[in-house]
């Protein structure tokens, strides 16, 4: 694919370089910011009222759309055409991609999202109006989406759908239009054609002649292994917004943002305008800042009672728990989430004790524990520094033996919730009182005689 920047496209744009089409996809975020970017340096406020228009490529006639394209503009300069939601680059062999895109939105409680997309791929498979208004069963959408362990979700989306009278008959199609036509004969000088999609396959043969044309921009974020966002891609997106604001930042803050960021980039951005917005006139960013103002979205819903377990905490660990059963959160989840922390308490204590003995002190401040025990500056146990110092103090609070028996314990927990009658709650809360007694210490010889 050609490589273009936004940066790169913004100065082409400004010295009327830059192709007079253009597709923009990827990131929902950088997709928007990037767009409006484009749009400021083309039409000026002043003139949006009758140079810029906006279209939904998901109804919006082809006719229309290019009948406003090679109508001039009523005041001089650019024109331009905004289509969002293009269909025009989405193919039925997308369908693994789009449905895991449609449940992962439907999760994230983004529902109107998650209803268009399901839409959009039942017009590409060919659906009728009458074959969706006959629909009495999520058995056909479940196969689609292959869903078979989320039919409960799927009928949910459905009903949604329903509800929302979506009609299919005025949806387009990725072939209800002449677009390719424009890649032979360009706009009118006076028109810029900007182009959002949702869904885009690089197979198809109308992206390879936009890539071709150097008309794509591709906005995406890297993530890794696991599918989270990557650290590369916090720092860079961090950087970037604290910079825009003219504020410096402590390393340390800044740390404590990355360490608290969740995987969605619209929700970090609301987190970081908020803490500018704290600051104040304040130059810099500090730790105390982040701390009072910053919600913690790595782990969102159960970070609070992981915490609390982390810190032997009892009374908070179980009030956390009932919160989280309160809001339906599966036990097992739950469970799931605590095992994962006893994993993470139990890897940094044994490092204390073995290869780091000698390096890891109780008390280490943060910057001494970056320059000691991260030596090369990359995490051990987590994919963030400071989330790594935090998890190293929590586990001065164990023994080794302590946490391999909490293992054991997770292991009953986890068998007594599949496989018996036993209330859910209870055994969770058994485990809690149970990881955060503290054992009790040996008596050393001298009293163990008086004792006897």
């Amino acid at each position: 694919m050609v490589k273009r920047d936004l940066k790169n496209l913004l100065a082409e744009l400004r010295s009327d370089k830059a192709p007079r089409l253009l597709l923009v996809f990827g990131d929902d975020l950088q997709v928007e910011e990037a767009c409006n970017a484009i749009v400021d340096e083309l039409v000026p406020a002043e003139r949006r009222g009758f140079n810029f228009e906006r279209f939904d490529g998901r109804t919006a006639a082809w006719e229309e759309i290019e009948g406003s394209l090679r109508t001039p503009p009523f005041f001089p300069g650019k024109k331009l055409l905004w289509i969002e939601n293009a269909p025009y680059f989405f193919s039925r062999e997308q369908k693994g991609e789009a449905g895991e895109k449609i449940l992962d939105l439907w999760r994230d409680g983004k529902k109107d999202a998650a209803a268009k997309l399901l839409i959009d791929l039942l017009v590409v498979e060919g659906w009728s109006q009458d074959q969706w208004a006959n629909l009495t069963s999520a058995r056909p959408l479940v196969d689609l989406l292959g869903a078979e362990d989320e039919s409960e979700a799927v009928g949910a989306l459905a009903a949604y759908c329903k509800s929302r009278d979506y009609d299919l008959s005025r949806r387009k199609g990725a072939e209800d239009h002449r677009l390719g036509a424009f890649l032979d004969a360009p706009p009118p000088e006076w028109s810029f054609l900007l182009i959002t999609a949702a869904q885009v396959d690089r197979r198809t043969r109308l992206f390879k002649r936009f890539d071709e044309s150097g008309a794509a921009l591709f906005l995406g974020v890297e993530r890794d292994k696991s599918g989270r966002l990557s650290r590369e891609s916090l720092v860079d997106f961090v950087g970037r917004r604290i910079a825009q604001s003219g504020k410096n930042i402590e390393p340390q803050a800044r740390e404590m943002i990355l360490a608290r960021a969740g995987e969605d980039l619209r929700e970090l951005r609301q987190e970081i305008d908020k803490l500018l917005l704290f600051v104040g006139e304040e130059g810099t960013i500090r730790v105390a800042d982040v701390a009072a103002v910053m919600t913690d979205h790595s782990e969102g819903w159960v970070f609070d009672l992981t915490r609390a377990l982390g810190e032997r905490n009892a009374a908070l660990a179980l009030a956390e728990l009932a919160r989280l059963m309160a809001q339906g959160e599966p036990a097992l989840k739950i469970l799931g989430a605590i095992a994962a922390e006893v994993r993470r308490l139990l890897a940094a204590r044994y490092l204390q004790t073995t290869e780091l003995a000698r390096i890891w002190k109780r008390g280490m401040r943060y910057e001494q524990f970056q320059q000691t025990v991260l030596r090369q500056g990359a995490p051990l146990l987590t994919r963030n520094p400071y989330a790594d110092y935090m998890c190293f103090q929590r586990a001065e609070l164990f023994s080794l033996a302590e946490l391999r028996a909490y293992m054991e314990r997770l292991f009953d927990a986890d068998y007594r919730l599949k496989s018996s009658g036993a209330q859910p709650r209870l055994v969770l809360e058994r485990l809690i009182l149970a990881m955060c007694r503290r054992a009790r210490k040996e008596p050393q010889r001298g009293q163990a005689a008086m004792l006897a």
